[in-house]
């Protein structure tokens, strides 16, 4: 079973076996994430507005995707860059990768088959990992 089926059936989602799921995400990044408290899919707050107006000056990335230059697309959800700014530096030095952070639209629905190379351009944040 597709590790993306069984996060959604952890949480109460059931799919048909032949339902088309657009992406599906490396174990080994999911456990690294979550080691940060950054879970797949994660909501900062069920009120996008109202998280927003709580933390005017802060980089927040809704439906946002995480990638690298070996991986492609590692992860998706809310992240609030400027509060996890520290564990994403983390997670890019124990991956030795720069973090790449999209917003949703230019990372989903077949857009993260482009090319890594249009893809960073689109970046919103990039995580440099220490070299």
């Amino acid at each position: 079973m597709n590790l993306k089926r069984k996060i959604m059936g952890l949480v109460g989602i059931k799919l048909p076996e032949n339902w088309p799921i657009e992406w599906s995400p490396v174990e080994k990044y999911v456990k690294i994430f979550q080691q940060y408290g950054l879970y797949m899919g994660r909501l900062v707050s069920s009120s996008k507005s109202s998280y927003f107006g709580k933390h005017p000056d802060n980089v927040i990335v809704f439906n946002g995707n995480i990638l690298t230059k070996k991986s492609g697309k590692v992860w998706y959800g809310d992240i609030d860059i400027t509060v996890s700014f520290d564990k994403l530096k983390d997670i890019a030095n124990q991956l030795g990768e720069d973090l790449y952070i999209l917003r949703e639209l230019d990372a989903r629905f077949g857009k993260e088959n482009k090319s890594l190379k249009a893809l960073k351009k689109l970046a919103v944040v990039i995580i440099k990992a220490s070299k």
